[in-house]
Formats: C-alpha cells, structure tokens, sequence
C-alpha cells in the first residue's frame, strides 16, 4: 500500500506535498524510544510514533524511513516540518492512538517486522 492510503485508512493530517504521498509502505514500526528504532527498526519502514521532536528526523534519516505517522493528535513544531521538508520525509498525523493507528493498518494488511526474522536491519 502507498503512504496515501495509509493517511485516508488513519484518517491523517498531511505535513508533506502530495508527490511524497505515493511512496509504497511495505513495512511498519512503532515506538516512542529512538534507540529501540536505530536497534530494531527495519531500514525503510514507515514509524508510527508518539515522540514530536528533532530527533525523530535525525534517526528518519539514518534508518531511510519512508514517512513518519505521529499519533495522539500530536502536532509537530514548525522546524520538524521545515527539517523533514528538507528531507523530502512525509510526515503525517493522526488523532488516534498508537495501538489502534497499529492495529488498523495491520487489518489492512501492512505488516511489522517478521519477529522470525532476526536479522539485523534487512
């Protein structure tokens, strides 16, 4: 599925320009600690995330997320929408909360990391 329905399925606010909508999600993580992102994360996966500060663009970047869904209605300060523009990173935003955001995108198929997988990082 593309970053677009991800964002109609969770009802999301779009921070990023329509093109950056059309990447494909194959996978996704959950988390609010980034060390648990940069440790288990699979690179390219889109993050669903409770944490709203800079940080969460850096380690983005160094694990080549394909967006950032960030949950409980929060919303993101203008410098994280300004570092992730630069980044060409989708950041989007949902009113619901982490669990549910999770749940809902698995019962439209889109998966986590398979826990029979232990490779590192893909």
């Amino acid at each position: 599925m593309n970053l677009r329905e991800v964002k109609d399925i969770l009802r999301c606010k779009s921070y990023s320009s329509d093109n950056l909508l059309e990447v494909e999600i194959d996978l996704c993580y959950a988390a609010d600690m980034m060390s648990d992102v940069l440790k288990s994360c699979k690179i390219g996966s889109l993050l669903i995330t409770g944490l709203v500060n800079p940080q969460v663009i850096q380690v983005s970047e160094i694990m080549d997320l394909k967006g950032i869904i960030f949950v409980s209605g929060k919303e993101p300060a203008i410098e994280i929408i300004k570092k992730a523009e630069e980044k060409n990173l989708p950041i989007l935003t949902t009113e619901r909360q982490m669990f549910d955001a999770c749940g809902i995108l698995y019962s439209h198929g889109l998966s986590g990391q398979d826990t029979q997988d232990k490779t590192k990082n893909g």
